[in-house]
């Protein structure tokens, strides 16, 4: 009975060795096999590249700001990403699959005044099973100033400056009909025909000069 009961334990004993030493060995085969994350991005990337990305027109309108151009990728890449910056800040990304072709940006909200409008593009390789690889490290880029003009104020008068009526009339500023006259204290009023002008006697000697701007 202790003789049957010695060799199952030996059994099970090398039976549990050699289950460690097969994992180990496995375990040691995978870890040597498997590629430093990046690398084979690396060598896809090699000779990939964006040879241009232009911008063929851009423009903002009543807020919104509208562009479109080409793009051309080689060295084995076979599609491109892009990316569309305004004053430096991505407002939207796309792939596109290609050799070459064109490219649409359209967004709104932006306010008069003068911005810069960005377009980077970077090289991407597609293998036959969808996998898709960006190259970051040389991107092409192409960008326009562009911008709208903000919309001036309501005209208002403007005090010009005020007149002696004895030294221009040679007596006072009744013997001379100023027209046309100004509303009652113009400064800062509203007024309908920028660069016009008009006139407030304020006393017998003197009368107020005011534009409309």
């Amino acid at each position: 009975m202790r003789r049957n009961r010695v060799n199952v334990s030996w059994g099970v004993l090398l039976s549990g060795l050699l289950l460690m030493a097969c994992g180990t060995v496995d375990e040691a085969s995978s870890t040597q096999g498997t590629e430093p994350l990046g690398t084979q991005e690396s060598a896809l990337c090699t000779s990939a590249s964006v040879d241009s990305v232009s911008i063929d027109g851009a423009s903002i309108y009543s807020g919104e700001l509208a562009g479109s151009g080409s793009w051309m990728v080689s060295g084995g890449a076979n599609a491109v990403r892009l990316e569309y910056l305004v004053d430096g800040v991505l407002y939207v990304s796309e792939e596109r699959s290609g050799n070459s072709g064109t490219w649409y940006f359209s967004a709104s909200g932006f306010q008069c005044g003068s911005h810069n409008f960005e377009v980077k593009a970077y090289p991407m390789i597609v293998d036959s099973a969808g996998n898709r690889t960006t190259c970051w490290t040389y991107p092409n880029m192409d960008s326009r100033p562009v911008g709208e003009a903000c919309p001036l104020p309501p005209p208002t008068w403007q005090y010009v400056n005020t007149e002696n009526c004895y030294d221009m009339l040679g007596g006072p500023c009744s013997w001379h009909n100023f027209t046309p006259s100004c509303p009652s204290n113009p400064e800062g009023k509203l007024c309908t025909n920028r660069g016009a002008y008009c006139w407030r006697v304020v006393s017998s000697s003197y009368v107020e000069e005011y534009r409309c701007e």
